[in-house]
């Protein structure tokens, strides 16, 4: 099953839904997501005997949480402070219903806004139950004062952070300006989709889940917008067998290569064999071939003397022999280029990727946007993503799902937004995140890499979305992988692809 990512509207709407219909209170849910919190906060501060704690409260339902917490801390032996961001008789609903239960424990609580924050130097533990997923910035005055108490404070202690860390924007996971650096974030039910884009990772620390009862029919009546990519996505990628043959694993044709560039191509076609094709041949003009120093097991088809119209045409007519078909890496940038991209276009193989230089010929000529099979992949890279919607990588990466949403509204087809958080975007299919933030990606060669593998997954017959998915994945968790062998990069792109088949091994 995918891994729901809930934007705050959509976990408030399962909260409403569980409460309203289901007939969980809640009270009830809150006193769940205490007893998550508590069991985190054991398992990466051991026992809280003794220990000094103070809890940072909010304005609204986040504080709930925290005075729970606060409670069975206090029956588990910690020494506890409690400081409320507003007067306690202003708490009512949930929150005050968990507030009134921890006042009879004769809790130490303390009214924040009046609190000097210099006596509480010396807590071993600091609870961040200041804002929820439903904040939204920029914070006030007082709260970035709070924040960057708990942060000077966070360099002794360990700070747990609830739901989210207090400050970050629950939909992007941008600091609001300011926000938690937590030691632990314990976030109930499901990720919620800014703890896991790039900006939030400072803040995150280790993000755990707790689940708090949300029932699992209302979350698949009612899907989210956007998921996490996960080892589900293996059941995409076709076992072998002990009867195949070569021609059952697919032949991936790639077709790309320009004076000082022809490893683009090689390292795509030695991708597509680590990913498992069957066969791979390398397509380009007659003079690059001979410049190329082509992995033994690639096979090579000449395209004549030049790219252009007559080498789209001999691409035409060998359609029928290949499974998929990789166009643009290492392509380049000339009139002759541009002019295969726009011949070939006419009549592009159903399983196609988009790539590197045919990105480029694509925003220099936008009438060949028509042209894209609602079947192919575009693998952009932010800069390549700016070019074809005439704007700034800065532009693109301050709003990447909502680019990339647009884009395959207006242009269905699939998408592949490259970057840490590496983002799938499909018609009438929920946006996918990558899980991984690889430094060891971050080379020349790797975006053909990814694009082996995904020639090679369309080869086998995975559909375009499942096939996107799959290899984002696969390439995300071999970039994952190398950083034990080389922890402060020095990677090769070629290392990324002789690691896809351990990683799938385990």
């Amino acid at each position: 099953m995918p891994h729901p990512l809930p934007t705050p509207e959509e976990m408030r709407r399962w909260d409403q839904l569980t409460i309203e219909e289901f007939g969980l209170s809640g009270a009830v849910l809150m006193e769940n997501a205490s007893r998550a919190a508590l069991a985190a906060l054991e398992a990466h501060a051991g026992p809280v005997r003794g220990k000094r704690v103070v809890v940072f409260a909010g304005a609204g339902n986040n504080a709930g949480d925290g005075f729970a917490l606060a409670r069975h801390l206090i029956n588990l032996g910690a020494q506890v402070l409690v400081l409320h961001a507003k007067p306690l008789e202003s708490y009512t609903a949930d929150a005050g219903y968990h507030l009134q239960l921890l006042r009879r424990m004769d809790a130490a609580l303390e009214y924040l806004p009046e609190y000097e924050a210099d006596f509480l130097h010396g807590a071993h533990i600091v609870v961040d139950a200041l804002l929820g997923t439903g904040f939204q910035g920029p914070l006030r005055p007082e709260y970035s004062r709070w924040i960057a108490t708990i942060n000077r404070l966070g360099q002794r202690a360990l700070v747990l952070a609830l739901d989210i860390p207090s400050g970050l924007c629950g939909h992007t996971g941008e600091p609001q300006p300011v926000a938690v650096q937590a030691t632990v974030t314990i976030t109930f039910e499901e990720p919620k989709l800014g703890l896991v884009l790039p900006p939030a990772q400072p803040f995150v620390g280790t993000l755990e889940v707790g689940k708090i009862g949300i029932p699992r029919h209302i979350k698949e009546a009612h899907p989210t917008t956007h998921i996490a990519l996960g080892p589900e996505v293996w059941e995409h990628v076709p076992t072998p067998t002990a009867a195949m043959h070569k021609g059952i694993a697919g032949h991936v044709l790639v077709v790309g290569g320009s004076p000082g560039l022809t490893g683009a191509p090689l390292l795509a076609a030695r991708a597509a064999y680590r990913a498992g094709a069957g066969l791979v041949t390398w397509a380009a003009p007659e003079g690059l071939l001979s410049q190329g120093a082509p992995f033994p097991e690639t096979m090579t088809m000449s395209l004549g003397p030049a790219w252009g119209r007559e080498a789209a045409t001999r691409l035409h007519d060998n359609a029928h022999r290949f499974d998929s078909v990789i166009l643009g890496p290492g392509l380049g940038r000339s009139a002759e280029a541009a002019a295969l991209v726009a011949a070939y276009l006419k009549a592009p193989h159903p399983r196609l990727v988009l790539d590197a230089d045919a990105l480029f010929h694509l925003a220099q000529d936008r009438s060949l946007l028509e042209c894209i099979p609602q079947d192919a992949v575009l693998t952009p890279h932010p800069g390549e993503m700016a070019r074809l919607l005439a704007t700034s990588a800065e532009a693109i990466n301050a709003k990447r799902l909502e680019h990339a949403r647009a884009w395959v509204t207006a242009h269905p087809s699939h998408l592949v937004l490259k970057g840490a958080g590496t983002i799938v975007a499909s018609p009438n299919a929920p946006m996918a995140v990558s899980p991984w933030c690889a430094p060891n990606l971050a080379v020349a060669g790797s975006g053909d890499v990814l694009a082996g593998v995904l020639g090679a997954l369309l080869a086998w017959g995975v559909p375009p979305h499942q096939a996107a998915c799959a290899a984002v994945y696969w390439h995300g968790k071999a970039g994952d992988a190398l950083r034990h062998h080389f922890p402060f990069r020095g990677n090769t792109p070629l290392d990324i692809a002789e690691t896809l088949p351990h990683v799938r091994k385990e």
